[in-house]
């Protein structure tokens, strides 16, 4: 991975990141938030929180990915031997 793929996905993982984070106090939280009679620490709440989080998660992944990828056919699109050719040289 070149400097500049580093520099262009930096945002995108440092925002993951701070989602999983994000996830995993809203799950504490959930957890340990007084219910009914007997109070809180219901594993269910939990589940559903980071179920949820993570989904959202793997939704934006695979839209990267998607995005990502029609990026690169559209390039190879147009330019079908320069694009070759970087391809072959970044291997």
């Amino acid at each position: 991975m070149s400097t500049d793929e580093n520099k262009k996905w930096l945002p995108v993982l440092v925002i993951a990141a701070t989602m999983v984070l994000w996830g995993v106090v809203l799950a504490t939280g959930a957890y340990f938030a007084p219910t009914g009679e007997s109070g809180g620490q219901d594993g269910r709440k939990l589940l559903v929180v980071a179920a949820t989080t993570g989904g959202f998660l793997l939704v934006w992944a695979g839209v990267l990915a998607i995005s990502a990828a029609k990026r690169r056919r559209r390039q190879l699109q147009k330019f079908p031997q320069g694009a070759a050719q970087d391809q072959a040289a970044k291997r």
